[in-house]
């Protein structure tokens, strides 16, 4: 089986890290890395990922607005929100959930909690 195409939108280079490391571990294939908004849209564009990971806060425009680009621009690409702890979450995962994405994770993050949730988010797409 083909192993899913992700793309990490996360602006701490940490969490990029981490993220592709333990995906790298899974049955999928980090295509690529933004470190902001615009980079995160271009490079959606250009990798046509099968899934994209988006930090709810990223620089320059902030992951709902690139959410709802993202949709917009190719409705097969699963969208899923990480959420910093100090964020207020039920107002950020409405709005998620409205500009499109599929699902959320709650920073800090697990290798098997990243793995679950986007399998989850594949089947409900």
């Amino acid at each position: 089986m083909k192993k899913a195409k992700v793309l990490i939108a996360e602006g701490s280079t940490f969490m990029r890290i981490m993220l592709a490391t333990a995906l790298e571990r899974t049955d999928f294939e980090v295509v690529g890395e933004a470190k902001n908004g615009v980079e995160a849209i271009n490079k959606c564009r250009e990798l046509k990922p099968d899934v994209m990971l988006v930090d709810v806060a990223l620089d320059g425009k902030d992951g709902i607005e690139v959410t709802r680009t993202v949709v917009n621009d190719d409705p097969s690409v699963v969208v899923i929100m990480l959420i910093g702890e100090s964020v207020n979450s039920p107002d950020v995962i409405v709005a998620a959930i409205r500009a499109g994405a599929l699902g959320y994770m709650k920073k800090p993050l697990t290798a098997e909690e990243i793995q679950q949730s986007i399998k989850g988010a594949l089947k409900r797409r």
